[in-house]
């Protein structure tokens, strides 16, 4: 697969929303109530994904392992709901965070699994 074409496209999208996103919150000082989802939509969207996606170009070893479809998806999908599931906790007084810890563990499974491939294929590779 073209992991780091597939996780810079998808940081992409992220940084798109992200910017569209705190342009919005710009209209109205109210809207700075929502600055966590929209920090969290870009670090963990744009630049998270983007460093997964450059580190992947700059060892290609990473995608010959068995994790990488489950890191990539894993971040891709916690990247991408960590912003609206922060929107809903907020909207909802706190009282149903459900999607923005159900996109914290992906997030925090996506970088263990990448953890494990790059010391596996990057860091333990044999050096000819």
């Amino acid at each position: 697969m073209r992991y780091p074409v597939i996780l810079i496209g998808a940081g992409l999208v992220c940084l798109i929303a992200g910017e569209s996103f705190g342009m919005w919150m710009a209209q109205n000082p109210q809207n700075f109530l929502y600055a966590p989802a929209h920090a969290h939509l870009n670090l963990a969207g744009w630049v998270t994904l983007s460093l997964y996606g450059l580190i992947h170009r700059a060892y290609p070893a990473l995608a010959e392992s068995k994790l990488a479809t489950a890191q990539a998806s894993l971040a891709i999908l916690g990247g991408v709901l960590v912003g609206p599931g922060i929107v809903v906790a907020i909207n909802s007084g706190e009282q149903n965070p459900s999607l923005a810890i159900a996109a914290s563990v992906c997030i925090m499974l996506g970088t263990l699994l990448f953890g494990i491939m790059f010391v596996g294929k990057a860091v333990m590779a044999k050096t000819t």
